[in-house]
């Protein structure tokens, strides 16, 4: 299905605001040095905001030349076709000196042609407000100029429908009168350079974020800053990689930065706690699969719903661009188009394991089709023998590869609960127990691959028998209730099932304490007719094959395994089943070091979708 270039172009921008709203709430904010870095290398897709750093002024309320303007109007346009909004960042650290900014704030006629040339500016260059980077007003009359002006420039912004942020300091900031928050659309917090190591450590980020709310500044307008450099060295991360610093880990040779691990927990408090993530600067960021925003726009994309699925389609070769994820299905053009993904704009695609991708050319899968197996980086000169396909999918039908179908959930790795303990297992890893009349168990993102017929499996232990029931999307669609039979103690384990017919799709899966009095090892879901002991066997081995170790762990994990680990993904839970560490297994294993001391579960889901859980002891 075609359009012509008109309507497309207009389909387009109309998509472009259905597609951002969950990244709309949550803020992602990067600044853009005037001095460094390439406008044609910003991932925008990725982001909210833009900061272009740095405008500065003059004592009189006048402003200084920009620098390198060419490069700011290039950015603009870039950013405006992607739906991103472009702000002018003034002053920033200036080696210190602000005396600029003291003199124009206490002067109000210095103030309001300050203002007025701001908004000149903003209207300029066509951007979308102000960031003010008036970093350190001094306490006094200092801080009463610094919201007078904020104050008046709130005001001359948003009459004319443009924003007002600023940054500042991560803790004790009081020279920013509380008056601001009214001021202000959000703050960004500069939870950096608090000392010249560990200077961006993840408790500074929660101090951070606590100081500041506990002031009252709304959770909405608190952004949380992380740094893409190092101190002692001032090292941007790409460079620290380049010389050999591990993408996943903190310290480098004595300098302190935030690696992937740490900037998706920092992502997750921001989600948990904030409004928005910022990061000093885009230009120092690394490449590919180590990129740190690509690590936030993770996050982003689990946390707002878009990150479940089991292919992934992408707006440019090489899987880069706009991304979006989808479960098994069948999607027509308007279906994909209330997804984000836009009409004749597909060029590349990530499939899962055990799926695969029918496209069509045109709506309501007609037209000339293609089925993709694998992993496809470019759609242009298709290797798949079908000539170019970049750009040409209208509508789509995601499946699996095969009718067999069989996944086994640990029951400790639950995404949330109410009433229930971990315990130890005589069968090995860990049980939930101590469960009571009404306690529930919630597994996430749980994918029925097709629709039809399935069979699932609880492993269970009761010394006087009771009775289960479950669940999908907290209890939209009710599966029906499981005796569970009287096993003489609560370590002697027994087999409990129910037949059910669920249509295709991604759930929250749960099952519920209809009685008190049982143990929990295991569930298995398995699609009617698949060989389940086939699949059980395979995954007993696979978990037989993996001793992590050291373990107790106080920094780095690795694993004893005959196979290839590379590549798969691990969650490190509590006691309480909460996520306290989670990434990609590279050659070097895992990095545990911010854990705190204690006992957890460590989940791992391999490349073949085999899950393997293990008990983790932190020191």
């Amino acid at each position: 299905m075609k359009t012509n270039s008109y309507l497309k172009t207009l389909v387009a921008a109309c998509l472009l605001l259905l597609s951002v709203p969950a990244l709309a709430q949550f803020k992602v904010v990067g600044y853009m040095p005037s001095w460094n870095g390439d406008v044609n290398a910003v991932q925008y897709d990725k982001l909210t905001h833009i900061n272009y750093a740095f405008l500065l002024p003059n004592g009189d309320g006048s402003l200084r030349p920009i620098e390198n303007p060419g490069k700011l109007q290039s950015l603009v346009s870039a950013s405006r076709s992607r739906g991103v909004k472009v702000l002018i960042a003034v002053g920033g650290w200036n080696d210190g000196n602000d005396s600029a900014f003291e003199q124009l704030a206490a002067n109000a006629t210095a103030r309001t042609n300050f203002v007025n040339n701001l908004v000149g500016f903003v209207n300029q260059y066509n951007l979308d407000g102000v960031d003010m980077d008036w970093e350190y007003p001094d306490a006094g009359a200092s801080a009463s100029n610094y919201a007078a002006m904020m104050q008046q420039l709130g005001s001359a912004l948003r009459s004319r429908g443009k924003l007002l942020t600023a940054a500042v300091v991560g803790i004790n900031g009081g020279s920013i009168l509380n008056s601001v928050f009214n001021d202000v659309d959000f703050l960004n917090l500069m939870a950096y350079d608090a000392n010249n190591f560990d200077h961006s450590t993840f408790d500074f980020a929660v101090q951070s974020i606590n100081y500041w709310k506990g002031r009252g500044l709304p959770a909405s307008k608190t952004v949380l800053g992380v740094p893409f450099y190092g101190r002692p060295s001032w090292e941007s991360y790409a460079t620290l990689l380049s010389r050999g610093a591990d993408p996943n880990a903190d310290v480098f040779n004595g300098i302190g930065y935030n690696g992937i691990t740490t900037i998706k927990r920092k992502t997750n408090l921001a989600f948990d706690q904030g409004g928005g993530i910022m990061m000093w600067e885009l230009s120092q960021d690394a490449t590919g699969p180590n990129s740190l925003l690509t690590a936030i726009n993770q996050v982003v994309r689990e946390r707002s719903g878009g990150g479940s699925g089991v292919a992934t389609f992408f707006k440019n070769c090489n899987y880069d661009g706009a991304a979006v994820a989808l479960p098994v299905g069948d999607y027509t053009l308007g279906q994909l188009q209330a997804r984000g993904i836009l009409n004749d704009d597909v060029s590349s695609i990530r499939v899962s394991g055990g799926y695969q991708v029918v496209l069509y050319e045109n709506d309501n899968f007609s037209g000339a089709s293609l089925t993709v197996g694998a992993d496809n980086g470019c759609l242009v000169n298709n290797p798949l023998g079908a000539g170019n396909w970049n750009d040409k999918v209208s509508s789509v039908r995601v499946q699996t590869a095969s009718s067999g179908f069989s996944t086994t959930i640990q029951a400790e790795a639950f995404s949330n609960m109410s009433g229930v303990q971990v315990e130890a297992c005589t069968e090995g890893g860990q049980n939930v127990g101590y469960i009571d009349q009404g306690d529930w168990l919630a597994y996430y993102n749980v994918t029925f691959p097709t629709s039809g017929t399935y069979t699932i499996e609880y492993r269970v232990a009761s010394l006087s028998g009771s009775r289960l029931s479950s669940d999908l999307n907290a209890g939209a669609i009710q599966l029906g209730n499981v005796d569970i039979p009287a096993t003489g103690g609560w370590q002697t384990w027994t087999m409990v099932s129910q037949t059910v017919n669920v249509q295709a799709g991604t759930y929250n899966f749960g099952v519920y304490a209809q009685a008190g009095g049982w143990n929990l090892n295991w569930i298995r879901i398995s699609r009617a007719g698949a060989s389940r002991v086939a699949a059980s066997s395979a995954a007993t081995l696979a978990a037989s094959e993996v001793e992590p170790y050291p373990n107790p762990v106080a920094g780095r994990l690795h694993f004893r395994s005959a196979r290839n680990l590379a590549g798969s993904t691990y969650q490190v839970l509590d006691a309480y089943g909460q996520v306290q560490a989670a990434g990609t297994l590279g050659t070097d294993g895992a990095d545990v070091a911010s854990l705190r001391a204690g006992v957890y579960t460590l989940c791992i889901t391999t490349k073949e979708r085999q899950k393997i859980t293990r008990r983790l002891v932190k020191q």
